[in-house]
């Protein structure tokens, strides 16, 4: 069966590891504040909980619209160990096609260990890209995107992964779909010549508020909205944690604040972001729509503790929790800033 959805980017095993005794400190640069956890030298520290999950935002993106009905495969390298068999049963029971995953001895499993702190709902992550940055163009198949509606990538790092993304990107539009873009910090800092470059090629682009400063050198997220537009994307997002998201496609700007809800956990919060948007633009929903779609996705997603947790398996639940739940949004003008 052919896929509506492919993607592209991580696939790992996440190891969220909960610790109380850790010290956290604040460093003051004008007016930044930057803040740190630390682990005291040569010390051991008490784990009060630990728990793994399958995570990585390519795969993430393929099980959490899987699980809403559109035919998702994922393409990945993965290794060929213990991570590897707990990645696979998850994708395979959100209905992900696997097909396209190769598994290989040169590496491990992509892996991240999680440090979840007492300090609110940010956590820091230790992430080894593993296996993940074995692939290549030769992996992408041009028969698998005959059908295409729509592709999305996150990031990786090398050479090969970006001209492996490129691949796809062209791949997709040479067939009439759409490209949806999630790219993280990692290429942002470590490739950012080719993170311009896919960025610029994509149709949708969705990103957090650190990384689309990073990406604009603009603090003020209007401001890197305008600026990650005239990259040459036609829809942009920022998610901003308690803060919300700004969405735009050119010419409205929708601000929306966040759902009230029980947050335990944020890992894979913007991934599911994203897959809302991109449900929304498969099927043909206004802005306004999207955004209260989007909006619910993440935040359902952070109810629960790792990631593609508390997700629903059909769109009528999450109309439901809309319908039953108030956001704040502001629609105005891009041509106001």
């Amino acid at each position: 069966m052919k896929p509506e959805l492919i993607t592209i980017g991580s696939c790992t095993l996440d190891c969220i590891i909960e610790v109380q005794d850790i010290l956290r400190f604040e460093l003051f640069d004008k007016d930044v504040v930057k803040k740190y956890t630390a682990i005291e030298y040569s010390r051991k520290l008490n784990v009060n909980d630990i728990r793994f999950f399958p995570g990585g935002s390519g795969a993430n993106i393929a099980a959490d619209c899987a699980m809403l009905g559109i035919k998702s495969t994922y393409i990945g390298v993965i290794g060929k160990d213990f991570s590897a068999q707990i990645c696979l049963e998850d994708l395979k029971k959100r209905n992900v096609d696997i097909s396209h995953i190769y598994q290989t001895e040169e590496d491990n499993t992509a892996f991240s260990a999680i440090l979840k702190t007492e300090w609110g709902k940010d956590r820091s992550i230790l992430a080894y890209k593993g296996a993940n940055n074995l692939l290549t163009p030769d992996h992408i198949k041009e028969e698998l995107f005959s059908d295409i509606k729509a592709f999305a990538w996150s990031s990786l790092t090398t050479e090969n992964g970006c001209k492996a993304i490129e691949k796809a990107i062209t791949l997709t539009k040479n067939n009439g779909g759409l490209v949806f873009a999630a790219p993280s910090m990692s290429i942002l800092k470590n490739n950012p010549k080719w993170a311009k470059i896919l960025i610029a090629d994509s149709d949708v682009v969705s990103m957090n508020r650190e990384e689309a400063e990073e990406l604009t050198q603009e603090s003020e997220r209007y401001y890197a909205l305008k600026k990650m537009l005239d990259l040459g994307p036609k829809l942009v997002s920022i998610t901003d944690g308690a803060q919300g998201s700004l969405v735009s496609d050119g010419e409205e700007v929708i601000k929306s604040g966040i759902y009230k809800v029980d947050v335990k956990d944020t890992t894979g919060a913007g991934d599911a972001f994203l897959s809302g948007i991109l449900l929304s633009k498969l099927n043909g929903y206004s802005l306004k729509k999207m955004t209260q779609i989007s909006t619910a996705m993440s935040s359902l997603e952070s109810m629960g503790i790792g990631v593609r947790e508390g997700l629903p398996n059909n769109l009528s639940d999450i109309e439901k929790f809309i319908s039953k739940s108030n956001l704040q949004q502001d629609i105005s003008s891009l041509a106001d800033y």
